[in-house]
């Protein structure tokens, strides 16, 4: 493992996790996410626990796409992987729709929309930095 592209892997996917966030539900979607989450208790955020747990993810994220790459075009593998955890995510971000009382269904699918896209962008960039790695020779 080239520790330099895994911690540039790593520094990037968390860039994209916090910002893309921010964006999605601050900037492009702020409007409907204020009208659907107007009943849902929202203590202010530790910004700590933001960076830490937002940190994690993305140290997870790199780390299991350089455990499961075997080879093949990055690009390709970024974007299959990116969408098995978008999924992933979109799933266990959708059960808070149930566990906060959420009024709106239309909710659920956007927030599994920008759990895919997020992903997929990790996935895609996180692929190009860690790059093509040749299969092991085998031994006959």
């Amino acid at each position: 493992m080239n520790m330099a592209r895994f911690i540039l892997a790593t520094v990037v996917a968390w860039v994209i996790i916090a910002l893309f966030g921010v964006f999605w539900g601050e900037i492009l979607f702020a409007d409907w996410y204020n009208d659907w989450m107007q009943w849902v208790e929202k203590p202010q955020v530790a910004i700590e626990y933001y960076i830490i747990t937002h940190a994690m993810r993305a140290l997870v994220f790199v780390y299991v796409y350089h455990m499961l790459y075997k080879g093949g075009k990055p690009i390709i593998k970024g974007l299959k992987f990116g969408f098995l955890m978008g999924i992933l995510t979109g799933l266990t971000a959708t059960s808070y729709f149930v566990d906060f009382n959420i009024q709106a269904p239309e909710w659920v699918v956007l927030e599994f929309v920008f759990n895919i896209v997020r992903a997929l962008l990790v996935g895609v960039s996180t692929a190009l930095i860690i790059g093509e790695r040749k299969p092991k020779p085998t031994t006959a």
